[in-house]
């Protein structure tokens, strides 16, 4: 009966020390914030990747059986832990870095792996300060890393309120073409904005709160729905449609020097119009004969009367006279 009894003692003690362990593991990798999901472990350090086994929960013990000592400095971290694939170690060895904010200069030896990091441990908080580079930047040996003091104040702003555009669609005219019946006027709202600012100098705001004082008068277009006979063309937008008389005249006709009443040399994209109509360096749009200038005038050309610049001889001779619409185009 001793026996029996003495031998279930110590199964039961076993029982109790493997719980105990299990738990003091379980604990230990909570602890740690370090699970291995299996036994294989990369450690990258020094340019070169070396496989270890899981052999304990903390990763310091792991790098150490695997030769790998840590100075005073260097840092690791844990880059992958998943479960099926093999867990990495990358050790970061302290390199050697400036830290200039202002006039003053630092000198530093950090093995963090960021920018943000490195400023962090040396007591410069994020949100008082901007690194340049960027804080996700991985340091590198000599780099100098700049910090940019930022502050911010609240005040109250008049800001523009875009105005909406409603398109209204004209089976009149060709398609891309947009013709502006009213044009839009922005409003005006007072806005309650966090300026931010880098080193003194503004670098954006928040729009914490905003009232209304104007509302914005929304922009009318009338947007063509016709078939194009260009349809390569983009979007063009207008302000008037002429139609107009359109003859044609080549750079040299009657003796000209083929400069324009505008100074600039008569080509393919001058017309010539009547000023009290169409002012000079206007820009047009005529079907058939695609985007134009107007920077030169005739003895006959007034009123509703265009005379196209068209280079070639007999192109022009073939042109004729004909009836035209000339879309006057917006700013």
């Amino acid at each position: 009966m001793y026996q029996i009894q003495h031998n279930r003692r110590n199964y039961l003690n076993g029982r109790v020390k493997a719980v105990t362990m299990i738990l003091l593991l379980t604990a230990a990798v909570f602890v740690s914030g370090f699970v291995w999901a299996n036994s294989k472990i990369v450690i990258k350090v020094d340019g070169k990747e070396i496989v270890a086994g899981a052999l304990s929960p903390d990763p310091k013990e792991i790098l150490s059986v695997a030769g790998v000592l840590l100075g005073a400095r260097d840092e690791y971290r844990v880059v992958a832990n998943e479960a099926g694939k093999a867990s990495v170690i990358e050790v970061y060895r302290a390199i050697p870095m400036t830290l200039t904010i202002g006039s003053k200069v630092e000198f530093v030896w950090s093995g963090k792996p960021t920018v943000g990091e490195v400023a962090e441990s040396l007591g410069y908080n994020s949100r008082a300060y901007k690194t340049v580079p960027d804080a996700s930047t991985r340091p590198t040996q000599s780099m100098n890393i700049r910090l940019l003091t930022l502050s911010d104040k609240t005040v109250e702003k008049e800001l523009p309120v875009p105005f909406p555009i409603i398109r209204q669609p004209d089976a009149m005219m060709e398609k891309g073409m947009e013709a502006v019946v009213e044009p839009g006027v922005p409003g005006k709202k007072l806005a309650t904005v966090r300026q931010m600012f880098e080193e003194g100098r503004e670098a954006g705001y928040d729009i914490l709160k905003e009232k209304i004082l104007v509302e914005p008068k929304p922009e009318i277009l009338r947007v063509g729905t016709r078939e194009s006979n260009d349809p390569s063309r983009g979007t063009i937008r207008f302000k008037k449609l002429l139609v107009m008389e359109a003859t044609a005249y080549t750079p040299f006709d009657d003796g000209q020097s083929g400069i324009t009443a505008s100074g600039i040399p008569a080509k393919r994209g001058i017309v010539a119009v009547d000023p009290r109509l169409i002012p000079l360096g206007t820009r047009v749009f005529i079907p058939g004969y695609g985007l134009a200038l107007a920077a030169d005038t005739g003895g006959a050309i007034k009123g509703h009367k265009i005379d196209l610049c068209i280079e070639d001889y007999n192109e022009a001779i073939r042109f004729g006279r004909r009836k035209v619409e000339v879309y006057i185009l917006a700013e």
